[in-house]
C-alpha cells in the first residue's frame, strides 16, 4: 500500500472510531438524563405521597369521589368494549356483510330476502353467499320433551364465517337440497346441557319433530352467533320452516337472512351496486313475489354493524352520563385543591425563594394530583366490575347473544388514561394557580388580600359555576325519564294482568301436520284445563300482548282495490272464543266469537279501535268486510275490541284483527288462564293436563301475565335509575363545590366580617351576604345548565314516551329542587360567619 493510501485508511479509522465514541457519549449522556428525571420522579412521587398521608381527611375524600367516576367510565367501556369494538370471532370479519332489504322512502329494513339464489349463482363480489333462518322443532326421546330453538342454514354458512367444529364436521353441499341427509349439528351449550358433554354424541341419532336426524359435529364454545335469533341445533333444511307450507315457500315467502363474504379486493360500495343489478332482474323474473316490490331496495351492512346498532345509542348515551359525573367530580377535587393553596403558600414562597422554578413546582403539584388520581383509578377498576355485573343483572341493556363482559388489557389501558387525563385536569388549575405565589406576601403572610388570593377566588367560581351547569343536565335528563317511567307505569295495557297464567305450546310439525289435529288438540286441553280447581277462564291465542309475532295483508271494504304487494301490513291474531273473557279486554261493538266461528262457518273477524278509526272512521265497522292474506274470501267483521298495547308499553297501538282460531289454525300458540286463586299453585296441574293430551308435548315460557308487563318496562325503569343516581352524584357534588367555595370564602374574609359586625350589622346581614354569593353561583350554573340541557335534549327523544322532550315539570322543579339544596349548602357556612368573634378580628387587622 502507497503511503498515500496508508494516510487515507488512518484517517478513516480516525473517522469511524471518532464516529463511534460520539455515539457512545450521546447514549451515556442520554441514559444519565433518563436516570435523572427517573429519580426526580421518583423524588416527586414519594414526597406526593407524604403530602397525601398528610390530609387524610381530603385524600379519603378526593380518592372516593374520582373512583366512582372512573369506576363508572369503565364499566360502560367495558361493555363498549365487548359490544361495539370487539371483532366477532371469525375469520377476516371485517369482510363480512348482511344483506338486507331496505324501503326507499324511509330507509328502514323493511323484509328478509327470497332472491339469495339468483345472487349466489350470478355475483362476482362475494367469496361466498349463505342464508339462515331461526325455527323452533320439538325435541323428545331424550328425557323431558323439549322445545328447541333451530338454525336453518345453508350448507356453506359455517365456511362463509370461517368457523370449524370442535368435534365431527361441518355441512356437505348436498346436505342442502330435498333428497340429502337429515343431519344436524349441536351448540356447545346444549352439547353440555342436554347431552353431558358426551364425545361419542357425533354418530348419534335425535328426533326432532317426530323425525329423525344425525347429529356430524359440535360447534365450538364462545362462538356466538348474535346476528341470529338463540339456537342450540343447526340443519342445513334451510329450504323448508314449520310456519310456512311448501306451497307459500315456493311462491317466495321471504324468510330468509342473508350474509355473505367480500372477494380480496372488493369494496363494500361496489358489491352494493352489484347486488342491486342482480335485485333489479330478480324483479323482473320474479313480479309477482313480495320482495320484488319497486320501492324495496337491496342494502348491504357490514356484519359488526348490524349486531351492534340497536345498543350503540343507548351505551353512548350512559358513557356521556358517567363522563359528567366525572367532570363534576373533577371539577370538585380541583376546587378543594384551591381551598387547600392557601395552606400551601408558604412551602411553595419557601421553595421558589430557594431557588425552585416555577416548572419544577408545577411539575411536583401535578404529580401529587395524578397519583391521587392513579390510586382512585386502581379502585375504581374493582367498582366497574361491579357496576358492569349490575348494570347487565338489571337488563339495562339486551346484549347481543353470546357477548362475553370481561376486563382485558383495553379496559385496564382505558383506566389508566382516564385516570391520568382526569389527574392532570384537576390538578392543572390549582398548580397554576399556586405556582404564581408571591413569595414576599407569603413569607410576611400578607397574602390574603392579593391578586393571586382574588384570582383564586374566580378560578374556584367559575369551577364551581360549571359544576352546577353540568349538574343541572344530568338532573333534567334524569327528570325526563323518571317523568317517562311513571308514565309508563300508570299507563294502561288494555287488559287485566291480575291471576292469569301463560304457557307456549308448539306442536310437532310431522304429528299435528293437519289442521284437524291442531284444533283437536287445542280444544281438549281447553277442556281439560277449564275443569281444574281455581280455573276461571281458559284460552289460546297465537301471540301474547304487547309483542305480536304476525303480520298480513289485508283490504278493508271500502279501500280501493290495489295488489297484495301495494296492501297495508296489519298485526292478526289467532284466539280462541272465550280470550277476550280471559284477558278482561272488553267488546266495545259487536260481539265475540263463538263455537259457531269454526272451519266450516263463514269467516269473520274483530278489529280493534284503530284499525276502526284509521280505516272506517265516523262508521260502524260491525258488518263490513276485509280480505285478509291473499283472499280471496273475506271476513266480516263482528265485533270491535279496546285497544290494547300490541307493539310494546312505550308504542302506541297498532291496528289488529283478530280472527278465531279454528278458521285459521297454527301451531304455535300460547294458554292463557285466568285463575281464581294464587296463580302459583296451578302450574303443575296445567302441566299434567298438557302432557295427559300428549306426553311428548314440549311446554316453554311459562310466566304470568304480570311479569310480561312489569318486563316491557324494565329498560325503561333501569335507565331512569341509573341517571337518577348519576344525577344524585352530580347534584350531591355540586352542593359539596358550593359549601367548599362558600367556606373558603368565608375563611378569606373572616377579619372584614367581624369588622361589620363590631360596626353593628346584624347576624341576618352576613347571613343574607354569604348566602347571596351562593345563591348568586347557583343561578348563574342553573341558567347555563337550563341552555345547555334545551340544545341536548333532543339526544334522548328515542327514550321518551309521550313526554315531550321540552316537558314543563321538569324543567320546573330540577331548578327548584337545585335551588333548595343550594339554599342548604349556603347556609351553613353563613351560620359558622355570624360566630365570628369581632374583638379578634379588630386584634387581627392590626
Amino acid at each position: 500500500m502507497t503511503l498515500r493510501g496508508r494516510a487515507l485508511t488512518a484517517m478513516t479509522g480516525l473517522r469511524i472510531t471518532s464516529s463511534y465514541v460520539n455515539h457512545l457519549l450521546l447514549l451515556k449522556s442520554g441514559g444519565v438524563i433518563m436516570g435523572e428525571w427517573l429519580r426526580s420522579l421518583w423524588s416527586d412521587v414519594r414526597y406526593g405521597a407524604r403530602m397525601l398521608f398528610r390530609n387524610p381527611g381530603f385524600s379519603i375524600a378526593a380518592v372516593i369521589i374520582l373512583a366512582l367516576g372512573i369506576g363508572g367510565n369503565t364499566a360502560i367501556f367495558t361493555i363498549m368494549s365487548a359490544v361495539l369494538l370487539k371483532p366477532l370471532p371469525y375469520d377476516q370479519p371485517q369482510r363480512l356483510l348482511a344483506l338486507d332489504a331496505r324501503q326507499k322512502d324511509k330507509q328502514s329494513r323493511c323484509c328478509t330476502l327470497n332472491w339469495t339464489d339468483l345472487v349466489r349463482e350470478r355475483n362476482h363480489s362475494f367469496a361466498g353467499v349463505a342464508v339462515a333462518a331461526n325455527d323452533s322443532l320439538s325435541l323428545t326421546g331424550r328425557g323431558e320433551p323439549e322445545e328447541a330453538p333451530i338454525a336453518r342454514v345453508s350448507p356453506n354458512f359455517f365456511n362463509v364465517l370461517g368457523v370449524k367444529p370442535q368435534l365431527g364436521s361441518v355441512f356437505a353441499d348436498q346436505d342442502g337440497r330435498p333428497e340429502g341427509r337429515r343431519v344436524v349439528m349441536l351448540s356447545d351449550a346444549f352439547w353440555h346441557t342436554r347431552f353431558g358433554s358426551d364425545r361419542s354424541i357425533v354418530g348419534q341419532t335425535i328426533d326432532l319433530d317426530s323425525t329423525p336426524y344425525t347429529v356430524i359435529g359440535v360447534l365450538p364454545a364462545g362462538v356466538p352467533f348474535p346476528f341470529l335469533g338463540p339456537a342450540d341445533i343447526w340443519t342445513p333444511r334451510y329450504f323448508e320452516h314449520s310456519l310456512f307450507t311448501t306451497q307459500r315457500l315456493r311462491m317466495g315467502v321471504g324468510y330468509l337472512s342473508a350474509y355473505a363474504r367480500l372477494r380480496a379486493g372488493v369494496s363494500q360500495e361496489s358489491a352494493l351496486a352489484e347486488l342491486r343489478v342482480l335485485h333489479d332482474q330478480y324483479r323482473k323474473e320474479n313480479p309477482g313475489f313480495p320482495d320484488a316490490d319497486p320501492g324495496i331496495s337491496a342494502s348491504v351492512n357490514n356484519l359488526q354493524e348490524t349486531v351492534v346498532a340497536n345498543q350503540r345509542t343507548e351505551l353512548i348515551f350512559l358513557m356521556v352520563a358517567v363522563c359528567l359525573v366525572l367532570l363534576v367530580g373533577s371539577a370538585n377535587i380541583a376546587s378543594l385543591l384551591l381551598s387547600r393553596a392557601l395552606a400551601r403558600r408558604k412551602e411553595v414562597a419557601v421553595r421558589t425563594a430557594l431557588g425552585a422554578k416555577r416548572s419544577l413546582i408545577i411539575k411536583q403539584l401535578l404529580t401529587e394530583s395524578v397519583l391521587l388520581a392513579i390510586i382512585a383509578g386502581a379502585i375504581g377498576l374493582s367498582v366497574s366490575l361491579v357496576f358492569a355485573r349490575l348494570l347487565i343483572t338489571m337488563g339495562q341493556f339486551n346484549l347481543p347473544q353470546g357477548t362475553s363482559i370481561h376486563m382485558d388489557a383495553w379496559v385496564f389501558l382505558f383506566a389508566a388514561g382516564v385516570s391520568l387525563l382526569t389527574g392532570l385536569f384537576f390538578g392543572i388549575f390549582p398548580a397554576l394557580q399556586l405556582s404564581r405565589t408571591n413569595i414576599n406576601d407569603s413569607l410576611r403572610d400578607e397574602g390574603r388580600g392579593s391578586t393571586s388570593g382574588h384570582a383564586r377566588v374566580q378560578v374556584k367560581n367559575v369551577l364551581v359555576m360549571g359544576q352546577v351547569a353540568v349538574s343541572m343536565v344530568l338532573l333534567i335528563f334524569a327528570g325526563l325519564l323518571m317523568r317517562n317511567f311513571a308514565h309508563l307505569m300508570s299507563t294502561d295495557p288494555g287488559f287485566d294482568v291480575t291471576n292469569v297464567i301463560s304457557m307456549h305450546i308448539s306442536l310437532p310439525t310431522v304429528r299435528y301436520a293437519e289442521t284437524q289435529k291442531q284444533i283437536s288438540f287445542f280444544d281438549e286441553v281447553q277442556r281439560r284445563v277449564s275443569t281444574l280447581p281455581g280455573v276461571r277462564s281458559v284460552a289460546i291465542s297465537a301471540s301474547l300482548p304487547l309483542s305480536p309475532i304476525r303480520i298480513t295483508p289485508m283490504l278493508p271494504e271500502g279501500q280501493p282495490a290495489v295488489p297484495l304487494g301495494e296492501r297495508p301490513f296489519i298485526i292478526i291474531e289467532q284466539i280462541s272464543p272465550k280470550f277476550f273473557e280471559t284477558m278482561g279486554i272488553p267488546i266495545r261493538n259487536g260481539r265475540t266469537f263463538n263455537d259457531a266461528d269454526n272451519a266450516q262457518a263463514l269467516k269473520v273477524t274483530i278489529v280493534n279501535e284503530t284499525f276502526a278509526r284509521q280505516f272506517w272512521p265516523n262508521q260502524n265497522p260491525v258488518g263490513k268486510h276485509i280480505v285478509i292474506g291473499r283472499g280471496p274470501d273475506a271476513s266480516e267483521v263482528v265485533g270491535v275490541a279496546m285497544d290494547v298495547k300490541n307493539k310494546g308499553m312505550a308504542q302506541d297501538t297498532a291496528p289488529q284483527i283478530y280472527v278465531p282460531f279454528a278458521q285459521i289454525s297454527w301451531r304455535y300458540m300460547n294458554l292463557l288462564v285466568r285463575t281464581s286463586t294464587d296463580p302459583h299453585s296451578l302450574f303443575s296441574a296445567i302441566r299434567a293436563q298438557i302432557w295427559a293430551v300428549d306426553p311428548d308435548q314440549p311446554i316453554t315460557n311459562q310466566q304470568l301475565a304480570e311479569d310480561l308487563v312489569s318486563g316491557s318496562r324494565v329498560e325503561s325503569r333501569s335507565r331512569a335509575f341509573l341517571l337518577g343516581i348519576f344525577s344524585a352524584m352530580g347534584l350531591v357534588l355540586a352542593v359539596l363545590g358550593i359549601y367548599s367555595i362558600l367556606a373558603y370564602s368565608v375563611a378569606q374574609r373572616r377579619q372584614e366580617l367581624g369588622i361589620r359586625l363590631a360596626l353593628g350589622a346584624e347576624k341576618s346581614d352576613i347571613v343574607r351576604l354569604v348566602v347571596r354569593q351562593g345563591m348568586t353561583l347557583i343561578l348563574i350554573g342553573i341558567a347555563a345548565g337550563l341552555v345547555a340541557a334545551l340544545i341536548c335534549t333532543r339526544f334522548i327523544s328515542s327514550f321518551l314516551y309521550q313526554i315531550k322532550t321540552l316537558d314543563a315539570v321538569t324543567f320546573v322543579i330540577a331548578p327548584v329542587v337545585f335551588l333548595m339544596t343550594g339554599a342548604v349548602a349556603s347556609f351553613f357556612p353563613a351560620y359558622r360567619a355570624t360566630k365570628v368573634d369581632p374583638t379578634e378580628a379588630i386584634r387581627g387587622s392590626n
